[in-house]
Parts: structure tokens; C-alpha cells; sequence
């Protein structure tokens, strides 16, 4: 059986030169994007609202410096660096929990989400793998760790749900 990983590298590997590798990313952002916010719409928890919101607007900037790569061939200029000290610290409501335990639901959006940006990130890395030249690379490079970010701000409410189902 073959790994998400190994999935996406054999994805890169049958696109077609930047434009189609530029126009699957664009789909998948704009997908990313309505499900979190899909995911904001219905959440009552302000801190679940709160995070996928911030995801939805985070995977907008990218749309925009896919887009603008698309229509003007110009990598944008924008700063590599990846801005670090983005926290969120959820807060539980056991009142909207049976027994003490976080929803399903809440745990499986989560999932659902970090496993979203896992496979983004692999392919942004394996386009930056491909790239044509340094610029390209940064770019992409640029874009996996945005996701690996956004994995990791996930990662971290995922950490205190089960902290908190634990010590129930």
C-alpha cells in the first residue's frame, strides 16, 4: 500500500510544467479554504471559530500568490520568511461534551485538517524538489512551511483535546 506521501510525489511527478502544477495548488487552496470556512460556520467553541477562520484567511494569502504567479508569471514579492509566535490556546467547554470527552466530531474536523495540510506541504516540497530555478524553489519551499505551520497550530489543539479527554 502506497503512503499519502508517495502519492503526492507521483502526483508532482505526472503534472505537466508549472502552469498545471500552479492550477492544481490553486484548487486546492480554494478547496482548503471553504472547508475551514464551512468548519467556522459551525462552530459554537469561539477558539475552534477562531482557528479556522485564521486557516481560511491564511489559505486566501496563498490563493493570492498563486494567482498572482499565474496571471503575471512573476513570483510575488514576498518575504520568505515564515512569521513564528502565531498561537492559539483553545479552551474547552465540558458543558458541550458528553462524559467529559470532546466531541467526535471536533477531533475528526481536526484530523481532517492537519491531514489537509500534511499533504500540502509534501506538495509544495516536491514541486520545490522540481523547481526550474531558485526562485521557483523558495517560492514553493516558502508555501510547505507556511502549511507545516498551519499543521502544527492544529496539531496543537488536537494536543489539548486529548489532554483533556485524559484527565477526565
Amino acid at each position: 500500500m502506497k503512503s499519502a506521501y508517495q502519492d503526492t510525489v507521483e502526483e508532482v511527478k505526472n503534472l505537466k510544467g508549472i502552469e498545471e502544477a500552479i492550477a492544481l495548488a490553486i484548487e486546492r487552496e480554494k478547496e482548503a479554504r471553504d472547508f475551514y470556512m464551512q468548519q467556522a460556520a459551525l462552530m459554537e467553541n469561539p477558539k475552534f471559530k477562531e482557528l479556522y477562520e485564521h486557516l481560511a484567511g491564511e489559505e486566501v494569502k496563498h490563493l493570492g500568490y498563486l494567482e498572482g504567479y499565474r496571471d503575471k508569471k512573476e513570483l510575488p514579492t514576498i518575504s520568505t520568511e515564515v512569521p513564528s509566535g502565531q498561537s492559539f490556546s483553545p479552551e474547552f467547554d465540558p458543558a458541550r461534551t458528553k462524559g467529559g470527552e470532546i466531541t467526535l466530531g471536533d477531533a475528526g474536523i481536526l484530523l481532517a485538517a492537519m491531514r489537509h495540510e500534511r499533504k500540502s506541504e509534501d506538495f509544495y516540497s516536491e514541486l520545490a524538489k522540481r523547481a526550474e530555478d531558485e526562485n521557483q524553489r523558495n517560492f514553493f519551499q516558502m508555501l510547505s512551511k507556511y502549511e507545516r505551520g498551519h499543521y502544527e497550530i492544529i496539531d496543537s489543539y488536537l494536543e489539548d483535546v486529548t489532554q483533556f479527554r485524559m484527565q477526565t
